[in-house]
């Protein structure tokens, strides 16, 4: 096979100008603040241009270009005669924002893709009852943003929310999204917290992972320019009542809208309404998350207390008096999962006024119990209430409705069945578009008769640490009353907690994800705490929806994509990237073919490549970089313009890893066998995989140590358990050239006993040369490969990225590679 490189023709060139440095010269920048650092440098620099056309292909001249980027001029330009603008040299990854009159203000990404290209840019006309939205997942401006002393990563030092600066610090967390969200007429986010400057003490009692922003923080939401907050989710009854009032207050202050939370039922299921270019637009949000799951895990009697319990946790084992004559519960000693049984058993007895009784009663004795929607006679979240709520959409639908729903299992590819029965009902009852949060990541999108559903579009302002929380994307669609004409998604990915456009491979690999999930003809469940997936029929009314990549975004589009077969000739042993055969922006299954497995990468960012918008050159992301000893260096590598340099000094130790574990699932797909859940994909099995170079006096090697992350019991933190430590050479020729090293990792290294690892850390580490002497080491192309057996996947599209043959013969491996047409 060609080597990676041939495949990125576009970086060739760019390649060229940093060629003059030698493989072997320590590229060192110095600072006042630190000498010899290594530090991050840009790797060269993009030249583009963009034209600017209308619909029907016209050059728009005059139109306005104004660049967010790393530019060596002004970065407001004009399109010429010809409608061409002429872009600034960059150093890195640009956001530009298009306006014209008399036509939709279009953003777009600049990458090192478009380097000596002249991008084609399309504006919609701004005829009567056109408009554009943009729909954003999940948004909070506290805890680690405020408080650093929560991050366990190491990786920074310093609030990026300071609460002497709480205004000034949420603009500068959402500076690089912000001109790419803001250029639309109309925005949307999940606000998942709490507005409120009342001390943690006045959080819900029992409540895990309160979120509360302080007030000030609604400056980022301004910044991001949102128009409607929605608020129909787990965390706006955080701080209570009280904090559900003093949310709508902050955000009626700032002029911003908001809809999913009030003080009653009512309020809280209320639509928000307005009228775009003269096209009415109607917004109405619910969730499904209320709290009920956690009540029914709290410990009855007939739980033994567990010898180990955290004294945190002892209250949930206390027998406390309590009755409700009204409802005809005697007054006796309970634990407070004997009194929510009592109370679901009467509840439904109960008329609406004796419930709320009934709730108070036992909520004076019992306060953690957990109710997170607006009934009970208090306020929350709008829950979704079946029939009714499908009544209200149908009452309040005119123009385009949009519905929100907060709904599913967190963390997983799939959507959750009543996640998926939610949205279908909200479009049989008038909805046009279906935007759904809650589960943390980013899921897949499908029309239903004709609509819209994006089932979860992930975090997009969030100080989560989890790897699989990172990628993110807002959807933009554009509209002509209730028709939709175009939808997209702009890829996202939140850095060190900042969100930031991205580009080229970056962004494919967050659009591919998505798609991905979207061809999944499987639902999320919940069986006891375990939650798992399992395959469901295909919807005669659903349509799988297709992502092509263009300009750095996804058009969402109908229909089946073009399919094409190419066979990969594998010698005996051979392990072979598949860079050269798929593309990034393609998906592909494997043929059944015995002995040979297929791979893809579960890490992503390996590749030290700058490929987010974020006016700087960035460092190496999702990487912890902590001593001076460690970087970003520019230079041509086997596959891009940077590489990750390590070098220690005497008796120096230098290690870096990644920022955040990875995930290691054994099976993404379950069915039940005999009453028991049996994985129906192949068993895996794990490689890190590097391209490497040292100098003769470097002996760096791969640490993995293994975990068990439990997160599945509600009443519970989450518990993290060491399983394994596994310490492996890196064994290459000190030759100054580029070596592929592929380390393994069987499924019986990653468990002790019945403990099964299933996240891993992997370290790199470079101890000191021989003799104490000074010693380097450079790594590119690292990859964290899941591998399974082809002759069991041959029914799953997926971003493959490597295979590799078992067998001590040749053979030959068919793929299917799926592009958009």
């Amino acid at each position: 096979m060609r080597t990676a490189l041939a495949r990125y023709k576009w970086l060739v060139a760019v390649v060229v100008v940093v060629a003059l440095v030698t493989a072997l010269i320590v590229h060192v920048r110095s600072g006042d603040d630190c000498e010899g650092c290594l530090r991050a440098q840009g790797g060269s620099t993009i030249e583009a241009k963009i034209a600017v056309v209308g619909e029907s292909g016209e050059p728009i001249k005059g139109a306005k270009v104004t660049l967010h980027g790393i530019a060596e001029a002004e970065g407001v330009l004009s399109t010429d005669d010809r409608g061409v603008a002429t872009v600034p040299v960059l150093s890195g990854p640009a956001v530009a924002v298009i306006e014209a009159d008399g036509h939709l203000t279009e953003p777009i990404s600049i990458g090192w893709s478009d380097s000596g290209k002249e991008m084609s840019v399309r504006l919609f006309a701004r005829t009567p009852n056109r408009f554009t939205m943009h729909s954003a997942g999940d948004v909070m401006f506290g805890r680690r943003y405020a408080d650093p002393s929560q991050e366990k990563s190491g990786s920074r030092s310093g609030a990026l929310i300071p609460a002497d600066a709480a205004a000034a610090g949420a603009e500068r967390v959402v500076a690089a999204v912000a001109p790419m969200f803001g250029a639309t007429d109309f925005s949307t986010v999940n606000l998942e917290t709490v507005l409120s400057d009342k001390p943690a003490e006045a959080a819900y009692p029992g409540k895990r992972f309160p979120l509360n922003s302080a007030p000030g923080t609604v400056a980022g939401l301004k910044a991001l320019s949102v128009d409607l907050a929605v608020l129909a989710n787990d965390h706006a009854r955080d701080l209570l009542d009280a904090g559900i009032a003093d949310t709508r207050h902050t955000l009626g202050a700032a002029g911003i809208a908001m809809v999913g939370a009030g003080a009653t039922a009512d309020e809280a299921a209320a639509p928000h309404t307005r009228e775009l270019n003269g096209s009415p637009i109607t917004v109405l949000a619910y969730t499904t998350v209320d709290g009920s799951f956690v009540n029914a895990n709290f410990p009855t009697a007939k739980t033994r207390k567990p010898a180990d319990l955290p004294e945190k946790d002892n209250w949930q084992y206390e027998a406390r008096p309590w009755g409700f004559a009204e409802a005809r519960i005697p007054t006796a000693p309970r634990r407070i999962g004997d009194a929510w049984e009592q109370f679901r058993a009467a509840e439904p007895r109960l008329a609406e006024d004796a419930v709320g009784r009934l709730w108070a009663s036992m909520t004076q004795v019992y306060p953690e119990t957990q109710d997170w929607v607006a009934r009970r006679g208090h306020g929350g979240a709008a829950r979704w209430e079946g029939t009714k709520s499908e009544e209200q959409i149908r009452a309040a639908s005119n123009g385009v409705t949009v519905v929100q729903v907060h709904s599913g299992l967190e963390f997983q590819d799939a959507e959750a069945a009543d996640t998926r029965e939610v949205a279908r009902k909200a479009i049989d009852a008038g909805a046009d578009i279906v935007v759904a949060h809650h589960p943390n990541v980013l899921q897949g999108v499908e029309w239903y008769k004709g609509k819209l559903i994006a089932y979860s579009l992930g975090n997009f302002v969030f100080d989560q640490n989890f790897l699989s929380t990172f990628s993110s994307a807002f959807l933009r669609t554009v509209w002509e009353g209730d028709r939709l004409l175009e939808a997209r998604l702009l890829p996202v990915e939140i850095v060190d907690y900042v969100p930031v456009p991205l580009t080229d491979r970056a962004a494919a690999r967050v659009l591919t994800g998505v798609w991905e999930r979207g061809l999944l003809t499987a639902e999320s469940y919940r069986e006891s705490v375990e939650v798992r997936t399992r395959a469901v029929r295909p919807d005669p009314d659903s349509v799988f929806a297709q992502i092509a990549i263009e300009r750095h975004t996804g058009v969402i589009q109908q229909g089946d994509a073009a399919e094409r077969e190419v066979k990969v000739a594998l010698g005996p042993r051979e392990t072979a990237d598949l860079g050269d055969v798929v593309p990034v922006t393609a998906l592909t299954k494997p043929g059944a073919v015995g002995g040979v497995d297929i791979g893809r990468d579960l890490f992503g960012w390996g590749h030290f490549e700058d490929e987010s918008a974020d006016n700087s050159v960035s460092e190496a992301a999702h990487w912890s970089i902590n001593s001076n000893q460690e970087g970003a260096q520019p230079g041509p590598t086997p596959q891009g313009l940077r590489y990750l340099r390590m070098q220690s000094h005497g008796s120096d130790i230098v290690q870096t890893r990644t920022i955040a574990r990875v995930s290691l699932p054994r099976h993404r797909l379950f069915e039940v066998r005999r009453g028991k859940p049996v994985g129906v994909d192949p068993v895996p099995s794990y490689s890190l995989t590097a391209m490497v170079r040292r100098a003769t006096t470097a002996a760096p090697e791969v640490r993995f140590e293994v975990y068990h992350f439990d997160d599945s019991n509600p009443t519970e933190d989450p518990s993290t358990r060491a399983v394994a430590s596994h310490v492996r050479p890196i064994d290459v020729p000190a030759d100054g050239a580029w070596h592929r090293v592929v380390i393994d990792l069987t499924t019986a290294e990653l468990d002790a006993g019945a403990v099964q690892g299933n996240t891993v850390m992997p370290y790199f580490r470079l101890g000191s040369g021989d003799g104490g002497r000074a010693a380097w080491v450079e790594i590119d192309d690292v990859r964290f490969i899941e591998w399974r057996a082809a002759e069991g996947m041959s029914g799953t599209l997926a971003p493959l990225t490597m295979v590799r043959n078992r067998a001590d013969a040749a053979t030959e491996l068919p793929l299917f590679i799926r592009e958009p047409r």
